[in-house]
């Protein structure tokens, strides 16, 4: 059975969808929480980050709160950097997600700089010609729904191509060589995760996206389902990428 590596930035940001899918989907997956300092494959004692891709098929990297530009305050980001650029290197696919994309555009020279406002709930995304012919997202109908929790965002990666586009940034999605990709958007969060996340960072979130409080459960009902099918769909197009 192929396995995935997973980095898990944020304690209360677990894979989510994301894990199901792949599991669903005959894969296996190693979580590793460099911040929390425990891997789900040695939770007794923690092995740190690979510091090559060894024996796994791809990688996917989730997000947190903190900015991938903060590499002085947190070592895992470059850490996760190297080990970005050896899984592209040697022609693994990469999935960064939030954050996740963050790292990858600075893992090849791109810019994450803060935006002009919170991004926060469900927004409908619209694909770029590129895009629609991108093996990820050619079967996907645009516009199509996901959600969104993000003060940066990226520009300016060399050799990106942009696959996606809306809300509040023009990069939602962005390819690198044959199967690196970077997802601005979130694919792997269930309405829990996101009460988790307005329990421990809601001073900041709620303040400035006060629809998370008044709005959440009628965004969830309303866009869940497609947005749980896009989820799994992403997910196993993106595992054929392995050569599984």
């Amino acid at each position: 059975m192929k396995r995935i590596l997973v980095i898990v930035p944020e304690l209360v940001a677990p894979p989510g969808l994301v894990g199901q899918a792949v599991i669903e989907s005959g894969f296996a997956y190693d979580a590793v929480f460099p911040e929390g300092r425990f891997a789900s494959h040695a939770p007794l004692d923690y092995p740190g980050l690979p510091r090559e891709p060894g024996g796994y098929a791809g990688l996917i990297v989730l997000g947190g709160p903190m900015s991938a530009n903060d590499i002085e305050k947190h070592s895992f980001l470059e850490e996760t950097m190297r080990l970005i650029v050896g899984f592209h290197d040697a022609g693994k696919p990469v999935l960064g997600i939030c954050l996740g994309a963050q790292i990858i555009a600075r893992s090849f020279g791109g810019e994450v700089y803060r935006m002009a406002e919170f991004e926060s709930g469900f927004y409908q995304m619209e694909l770029t010609p590129a895009g629609r012919a991108d093996p990820l997202f050619r079967s996907v109908d645009a516009p199509f729904p996901v959600f969104q929790n993000h003060y940066e965002a990226t520009r300016a990666t060399p050799g990106a191509v942009i696959l996606a586009a809306g809300g509040a940034c023009p990069v939602q999605a962005f390819r690198l060589g044959r199967a690196t990709y970077g997802l601005q958007f979130h694919i792997e969060v269930t309405i829990d995760i996101v009460r988790d996340w307005i329990r421990v960072f809601g001073t900041a979130f709620c303040r400035d996206e006060p629809r998370l409080l008044t709005d959440l459960d009628r965004q969830f009902a309303t866009h869940f389902a497609d947005y749980r099918r896009l989820c799994h769909h992403l997910i196993r197009q993106w595992l054929s990428l392995t050569g599984a």
